[in-house]
């Protein structure tokens, strides 16, 4: 072997020593990476608790809704998942903080924290080099929203791996990621669309879990309406029918052709309501959803009259004259939230009956 082609080898032994000595100390487990020195007592408080903690003060109420409402549908799917909007961890690092929350928690499932700046984390049963590895790879931390930010990582680092995986593991698939560039390259683009297509999925949820709200209001009402004849009671029933198929559909659907057929649902029973309420003599026209329903949430039900600041439920009126702020409730629409009356209509859920859609 001639000199030259032996610096050459011993030079690559030397980059290949570098990286393997920092993955390594990738991991090392969490206080050799400056383990946070405070813990917030209301993010424990209220994990010990629950699911779910979204800091009052740097997030909007609709993004603790919308945290609550992942955080029972991953349980539902049997995913032991906490998931944590916290305020900013300066000077520390935030998967550091992850494990040390989960830690004084004593969580054995995983746990998945963001700031308000983006960052975004997770501690679980998986190696953290497992976590970093897969939030990296669907670019987790890109996405604007936190609630959605908070799903996309626990849907990425809760599963487990498909074998049985481990530092060594993880090691070798990183260190294969960083030698194939162009691969990675082009897999980051197809992961960017997928997380861009699975976004738009999760804002349609958002705006038709509304109108399933509203459909739910209007079936409870037309079941306490008086003089319901045979026609009637039969229309009410299929109305309850659209009504919990939509709602199973919404909450469930990851597809666009899935949140389609829940719209499908919707629009039938909208149809449906309208013509059981001209039998009890009551106007629900199915082209306008939220006209006889509270204009804070369409969940609360009708309304008790129409008021200064809008059609309010009974439940408003009381807290208005209390000096509570009514806020109406906010869907996300290109990743901002906007009150749910100004969010577009998803797939021509109040097309008139009888016309075609698409």
């Amino acid at each position: 072997m001639s000199v030259r082609a032996a610096e050459v080898r011993a030079a690559q032994r030397l980059l290949w020593l570098v990286l393997v000595v920092s993955l390594v100390a990738l991991l090392v487990p969490g206080g050799a990476m400056g383990r946070p020195a405070v813990i917030g007592a209301p993010a424990v408080g209220s994990l010990e608790r629950g699911d779910t903690y979204v800091d009052p003060a740097l997030y909007d109420t609709t993004v603790a809704q919308q945290v609550r409402a992942d955080a029972a549908l991953l349980a539902k799917r049997g995913q032991h998942v906490k998931l944590a909007a916290v305020p900013f961890v300066p000077g520390g690092d935030l998967f550091a903080y992850a494990e040390a929350l989960r830690t004084t928690l004593n969580y054995p499932g995983t746990l998945v924290v963001t700031t308000p700046n983006g960052d975004v984390a997770a501690a679980g049963p998986r190696s953290q080099l497992s976590i970093q590895t897969a939030l990296t790879a669907v670019g987790a931390s890109t996405v604007a929203d936190p609630a959605a930010r908070l799903l996309v990582a626990a849907e990425v680092s809760t599963p487990p791996p498909t074998d049985s995986s481990n530092g060594v593991r993880d090691l070798v698939i990183l260190t294969c990621l960083a030698l194939l560039g162009g691969a990675v390259a082009i897999g980051w683009g197809l992961r960017r669309e997928q997380r861009r297509a699975h976004e738009r999925t999760m804002e349609s949820r958002g705006i038709l879990k509304v109108y399933a709200d509203a459909l739910g209001a209007r079936a409870r009402l037309l079941a306490v309406a008086p003089g319901a004849g045979p026609e009637s009671r039969a229309l009410v029933e299929a109305v309850e029918a659209y009504h919990v198929a939509a709602d199973t559909l919404v909450d469930h659907a990851t597809s666009e052709g899935e949140l389609k057929d829940g719209a499908a649902s919707l629009r039938s029973g909208f149809g449906d309501a309208e013509r059981a309420g001209e039998l009890a003599g009551i106007a629900l026209p199915a082209t306008d959803p939220f006209t006889d329903l509270c204009s804070v949430d369409p969940a609360h039900g009708p309304i008790a009259h129409p008021g200064e600041d809008g059609p309010l439920c009974p439940a408003c009126v009381e807290r208005l004259k209390s000096g509570h702020e009514l806020i109406p409730r906010r869907v996300l629409v290109s990743g901002m939230p906007v009150p749910f009356q100004d969010a577009p209509v998803p797939y021509d859920v109040t097309a008139p009956h009888g016309v075609p859609v698409a």
